[in-house]
């Protein structure tokens, strides 16, 4: 989702841990296209209404408010309210959100637009501002009919501070089985305060593939990095990872291009051969963010746009800036089923105006709206594509995201590499090669000349 000091990304499957960074959404996770720029307006909306308790009895005349099809919610709601027999079982509030929620996913913008609780909205703001999180400090995937697998570690977390590793496999928080759980149900059980004890019960695949361990570990404070890298040994190559587009509203210091300003500066300082682009399991995020990113790696000038928002009535192009750090690094992008909105944008759009960068992954999720918020009477909040977004040529990835020039799947069991991991073990090409990421040994090798893929600017045409 790409909100746009606006617009939010929010489309990706949750892969976070407690206080353990950002939290997604269904395929959660995407925040696809956030809404790329996000800004927060109240409101007065039938939503709001609801919230309000506009169904309540209080409420007399509601029924000459109410037009059309609003009158069936309001008839359902009275029949409930009036004649459900087990009485303490009628929630209001519970009813109310369930029927906004149910409305937002009518409209099939699946990852997108969205309902949140107040608290689900708190956390997607801290999330997005890469605010300090209490937590452990982990990376997660998985989930569901997958283990829920330690990706990468955060530095300076309780987590880089115990015994635990990227690889291992939780099967128990604090005793509770949470086998077959998804990540979002088992975030509460890892989530606590600060200064409390939690212990992960874990299996560790490279010595068993079945005993556990218990790993003790306390809550602290600790913040996570939208970006992270590492110079691939051997081959100078660097493995820059966007994790989120994030930005601090406080602190322009503090944001996801800032940071990638660093990692792209310590490139060049070591004169690599090229740079990896790491996107998958990024969920997008602030759409000024998209446009920051994509402008370091794309030459401004006339024509050179991120990508064009489309309203009702209009489109116009959103420019690419000027000062660009790497816009002739020889460069791969890597992407998967994960990759929303934000990072739909930079991925799409570098790819169309730098014809001889590759896209290595899988088809991205396929976001296409830009996010405004709405906030609601009592907190909530209903985050609602109000504008479309396009590829710098036209086209639009909505539904059907965007294909890499080189499409390559991961093997069964192997999840996407991290530059925290090969940093952490210290990793060169050929550990690379042997951790089983065959996507970014791909991008890699082309960056190398061992590999060439054809171009297909991401197999769409444009509208």
């Amino acid at each position: 989702m790409v909100p746009n000091q606006d617009s939010q990304t929010q489309d990706t499957p949750p892969r976070w841990s407690d206080g353990w960074g950002p939290a997604e959404p269904p395929p959660a996770g995407l925040r696809a296209a956030q809404g790329v720029a996000q800004v927060v307006v109240t409101a007065v909306l039938v939503a709001v209404a609801f919230a309000a308790g506009w169904f309540g009895n209080g409420f007399v005349n509601r029924d000459n408010v109410a037009t059309g099809d609003q009158k069936l919610i309001l008839q359902a709601w009275d029949l409930i309210d009036q004649n459900f027999v087990v009485t303490g079982s009628i929630d209001h509030k519970k009813m109310a959100y369930a029927a906004i929620d149910a409305m937002v996913n009518s409209l099939g913008d699946t990852g997108h637009s969205r309902f949140e609780t107040p608290e689900q909205f708190a956390q997607d703001q801290k999330d997005l501002q890469s605010a300090p999180t209490v937590g452990i400090g982990v990376l997660l995937s998985g989930g569901g009919d997958k283990p829920i697998r330690v990706e990468a570690i955060f530095p300076n977390s309780p987590a880089s501070r115990s015994a635990l590793k990227a690889g291992d496999l939780i099967v128990g928080v604090n005793g509770t089985s949470v086998r077959g759980k998804t990540i979002d149900d088992a975030r509460p059980l890892i989530a606590g305060n600060a200064n409390t004890n939690v212990t992960l019960t874990i299996i560790r695949p490279s010595q068993s593939a079945t005993a556990t361990r218990d790993i003790a570990l306390t809550r602290a404070k600790f913040s996570f990095p939208s970006v992270v890298s590492y110079i691939v040994p051997g081959v100078n190559v660097a493995y820059i990872h966007i994790l989120e587009f994030t930005a601090d509203p406080n602190d322009p210091t503090n944001t996801a291009d800032a940071e990638l300003q660093k990692a792209i500066k310590d490139a060049k300082a070591k004169n690599v051969a090229g740079i990896v682009l790491d996107l998958r399991d990024n969920p997008g995020g602030f759409l000024d963010q998209a446009q920051a990113v994509t402008s370091e790696f794309v030459a401004a000038g006339p024509g050179k746009s991120v990508l064009i928002e489309a309203n009702r009535t209009s489109r116009q192009p959103l420019p690419v800036k000027p000062g660009g750090l790497a816009t002739s690094i020889p460069l791969t992008i890597l992407v998967n089923d994960n990759t929303a909105s934000a990072a739909e944008i930079v991925a799409g759009a570098v790819a169309i105006q730098r014809p001889e960068v590759r896209i290595v992954g899988a088809k991205t999720f396929g976001t296409g709206t830009i996010l405004q918020t709405y906030l609601l009477a009592d907190g909530s909040a209903l985050v609602l594509g109000t504008e479309q977004w396009l590829l710098p040529n036209g086209a639009s990835v909505y539904h059907h995201g965007c294909a890499p020039d080189d499409a390559i799947t991961l093997p069964d069991g192997i999840s996407p590499l991290s530059p925290l991991v090969a940093q952490q073990e210290n990793l060169d090409y050929a550990g690379i090669k042997q951790s089983g990421d065959t996507q970014l040994v791909q991008a890699i090798s082309i960056l190398t000349g061992q590999s060439q893929a054809p171009r297909t600017t991401c197999g769409v045409s444009p509208s």
